[in-house]
């Protein structure tokens, strides 16, 4: 059976060869994406390896120390420590190290950007174990910096040129003296060293800095003086070995990368998936035209385990070379990938193949998927009758979709039943769980029970085509007469449709709430904020007085933030909790609070606003911890700010009092908000905002970061972040339908070989060669258009789900984006024209007279 198995193989080669295609897709995209978590993660280690260089390190306990954690932000460490630990025996030299975010401005005045990576500023230090200088010398002083490798290349500048940097919103004029690297790819980070005597004090003014590095003398032991260095340290400090720096680093970077590999994975189960269709569809189509031969072997003595292992076996073949190709295929799209991330500035680690563990993991997936797709078809295949060998025409017999249509009607309405109960039911507990099952069955509902809508709604999409005679009345006519091929057929297509659609309902409704809540809280005319509001930046005390003094400004409400731990009265705790610290007289005036209970005049240095979904009331007291202290803090009000992130709301007062883990905080309440990260500006009555705003931009142009926004502004960056992340999702879901096109095409070309005799007969009684294309591509339109309205349909009714279950979370308004949906429907057209061009042309030059006589 065996050799029967691989000769039907090589006798209907075309019909397996878009089937093989679909488990390449799979398997490629499968492959590269675990190739590439691979990739990313030795392109980290690298560059960790290559930055930890010292022989040990002390360094503060973790601020979250939870296992699960990706986050090593530490506690500061006392630079005065590196002068005792220097005297140490054994110990060469003891570098106390504090970096900062920064801008760099290139050789065309403007900022060096890198894909989304930070521009860090980092002490340039001298000594074993510490960076190469390439060309040029270390910098001397604040006016000199050196540019690491690549960031020297992206800037365009060279050593000797003059340029500028911003430090914690100051721009410095500087030279550039020198080139170093530290031997491994940076990933995107622009990385400037400077001077360590020079940066240390202005980026820790108050002696905090983040580690001290330490490197033994030649021949020293590490346990040696490892143990004399643990005995002069305070208990709330860690001594480590580089190999446990490294090694705690790498593994907040592998719980990352563990994410970022989990999102992918979804997409490409989604793409095997629905590939899955296409294989069970092909291999149906193929017993159905092959039902004769296998009654032939029945009737020659094969037993129906026999009839069924040839079908097994053949998708065992297909799954193990399309599996093969396909990883072959995934180390192409790696590279491809790993070029397009180097053109975007973000170079990972050359020369990784795909290891043995992803080949093996890729083949299993791709042979299992294969071969459970053909499962269903060779049990057909296996059940048909020696008698069938005597009928004129194969395939003749359809199977009942009664027991279909039941089964599915049941998951259909168990599905909708649970979707309706999360949508209406507000109380109900694991609410966004109920509706994630409810989603589920209905999408395997509709899959199931697809056969049965597919008469009615392909008939009411069909009515303008029927105008199209005879190609369009026959092609409706033939969608009808079989809507099982017809519902296998549009399954990957409605999947990957209800996705898009859901995805777009509910990004066009995020666009649609944020602008909302922003022309509602925002009551100050311009907001003064970085681009990049994750880089750390402040605007400089001189900065923030101009802006408060230009022609034409009311008032202006300073804020900025803290991170630090808070205990709950019920005795959890967030080791990084957001505190937004405002000056809570003035700072309602410019951004609504959206005050719940309480009130905002009773917050002080012990006093602070909590977030509604805290769960905090008023009266609780809730213990904030920084590195300047501990605050009993009672709450004052309950807040529910829309769209800014954070835990509580705090003054200047408590700011001093708690400090922050990630960035300095003036002691003095006075000056706490000198610095602000960021600033509202309310303007005078009758005053012009666009020459105001144009009074701002030139104060602000030195930072190179910062802008003046209006509410229209604000509300158009956010919605930017949504749309970029629409995009990717956009990007990941055309493999599905990319692979349900390849699934049309599959079908209709098996459909023209199931249906030969009948092509011959329609060109014998007059039916142009035109015309039978014709009714080849109106069938392939149909089909599409199916899809695309069932899944569309589908997901926009689950994103409105959503939406609803998500309103307290500041998703107010549901906005369906019916200029998008008319996209996707003329996609879905074009996509259904272009998957039948080779079926309709070959259908198109069968000789007649060859056709007819087919049996």
């Amino acid at each position: 059976m065996n050799r029967v198995a691989w000769r039907s193989i090589r006798a209907h080669v075309k019909q397996f060869a878009l089937t093989t295609f679909a488990v390449v897709l799979g398997v490629a995209f499968l492959s590269g994406t675990l190739a590439l978590r691979a990739v990313l993660s030795n392109t980290f280690s690298d560059l960790v390896s290559s930055t930890v260089t010292a022989d040990l390190y002390v360094i503060g306990q973790r601020v979250d120390d939870r296992e699960s954690s990706t986050d090593v932000q530490t506690h500061p460490v006392d630079a005065s420590l590196a002068e005792v630990i220097g005297q140490v025996d054994g110990v060469d030299t003891a570098h106390p190290e504090a970096s900062t975010p920064g801008v760099l401005v290139g050789a065309d005045d403007t900022p060096v950007t890198s894909s989304g990576a930070p521009t860090i500023i980092h002490p340039l230090h001298e000594g074993r174990g510490t960076a190469t200088v390439l060309e040029g010398r270390r910098p001397q002083g604040g006016s000199e910096i050196a540019l690491e490798s690549g960031a020297l290349e992206r800037s365009g500048l060279k050593v000797g040129n003059a340029t500028h940097i911003v430090i914690q919103g100051q721009p410095m004029d500087v030279t550039v003296v020198g080139e170093y690297t530290f031997g491994a790819e940076r990933a995107g980070a622009v990385l400037v060293g400077m001077d360590p005597d020079w940066l240390i004090p202005t980026v820790a003014p108050d002696g905090n800095v983040t580690t001290i590095a330490i490197t033994l003398q030649e021949g020293a032991s590490v346990t040696g003086v490892k143990d004399n260095v643990a005995r002069i340290l305070p208990g709330d400090l860690r001594l480590q070995t580089r190999q446990q720096t490294i090694d705690e680093q790498n593994g907040a970077i592998e719980r990352t990368l563990g994410f970022v590999q989990t999102f992918l994975l979804v997409f490409v189960v989604l793409a095997m998936f629905v590939g899955s269709f296409i294989i069970m569809n092909s291999f149906a189509m193929s017993v159905r035209q092959r039902v004769k031969e296998f009654a032939l072997l029945r009737a020659v003595g094969a037993s129906p385990a026999s009839v069924f292992g040839v079908v097994f076996c053949q998708a065992l073949v297909i799954g193990a070379m399309g599996s093969a190709v396909g990883i072959v295929a995934g180390a192409g799209l790696l590279k491809a990938v790993v070029a397009l991330l180097d053109a975007l500035g973000m170079p990972l680690t050359d020369g990784v193949p795909m290891t043995p563990a992803i080949i093996t993991i890729s083949m299993i997936v791709g042979i299992l998927v294969t071969v459970v797709g053909a499962l269903m078809p060779a049990r057909e295949a296996a059940l048909t009758h020696p008698v069938e060998a005597m009928r004129e025409v194969g395939g003749a017999r359809e199977k009942s979709l009664v027991a279909r249509t039941i089964i599915g009607s049941l998951i259909l309405s168990a599905g909708i039943a649970a979707a309706a109960t999360a949508w209406i039911q507000d109380d109900l507990d694991q609410r966004r769980v109920v509706l994630g099952v409810g989603a589920g069955a209905i999408i395997v509902g509709l899959l199931i029970v697809s056969p049965v809508l597919a008469r009615p709604v392909v008939g009411l999409i069909g009515l303008p085509l029927r105008l199209l005679r005879p190609s369009g009345r026959l092609a409706v006519r033939n969608i009808i007469h079989n809507p099982r091929r017809t519902a296998n057929t549009s399954g990957a297509l409605m999947v990957g449709m209800a996705l898009v659609c859901a995805g777009a309902t509910l990004a066009s409704s995020v666009n649609t709430s944020i602008s909302d809540e922003v022309n509602t809280s925002m009551k100050a005319d311009l907001l003064i904020q970085s681009a990049a509001q994750s880089s750390g930046a402040q605007l400089s005390p001189e900065m923030a007085q101009e802006l408060t003094q230009i022609d034409g400004v009311a008032s202006s409400d300073r804020f900025t933030y803290i991170i630090a731990s808070a205990a709950m009265p019920d005795g959890t705790e967030d080791p990084t909790a957001l505190v937004n610290i405002v000056n809570p007289q003035t700072y309602n005036d410019s951004f609504d609070l959206d005050l719940r209970a309480g009130s905002l005049e009773d917050m002080d240095a012990t006093h602070v606003a909590a977030y509604e979904d805290s769960g905090l009331t008023v009266g609780e007291t809730v213990t904030l911890t920084g590195p300047n202290g501990s605050v009993e803090a009672t709450v004052a009000a309950i807040i529910d700010p829309e769209g800014i992130g954070g835990q509580f709301y705090a003054t200047p007062d408590t700011a001093a009092l708690v400090g922050s883990w990630i960035t300095a905080v003036p002691p003095d309440p006075e000056h706490v908000l000198d610095s602000p990260i960021g600033m509202f500006l309310t303007l005078q009555e009758g005053a012009n905002l666009q020459t105001v705003r144009e009074k701002a931009q030139d104060i602000l142009a030195p930072t190179y970061q910062y802008s003046a926004y209006n509410a229209e502004e604000v509300s158009d960056q956010v919605g930017q972040s949504v749309d970029q992340i629409l995009g990717i999702l956009y990007g990941l879901l055309g493999l599905s339908i990319a692979i349900a096109i390849l699934g049309i095409v599959n079908t209709l070309v098996l459909s023209v070989a199931e249906r030969t005799r009948e092509i011959g007969l329609m060109r014998a009684v007059g039916l142009g060669r035109a015309q039978l294309a014709g009714q080849i591509m109106v069938e392939s339109v149909l089909t599409a258009l199916y899809g695309t309205v069932l899944g569309g349909a589908t997901g926009i009714a689950l994103a409105a789900a959503l939406r609803k279950i998500l309103e307290d979370d500041g998703l107010t308004a549901l906005s369906i984006p019916w200029g998008q949906m008319i996209v996707l429907l003329i996609i879905s057209v074009l996509v259904g024209i272009i998957a039948a061009l080779w079926p309709a042309l070959r259908a198109s030059r069968i000789p007649v007279l060859d056709a007819i006589a087919t049996e």
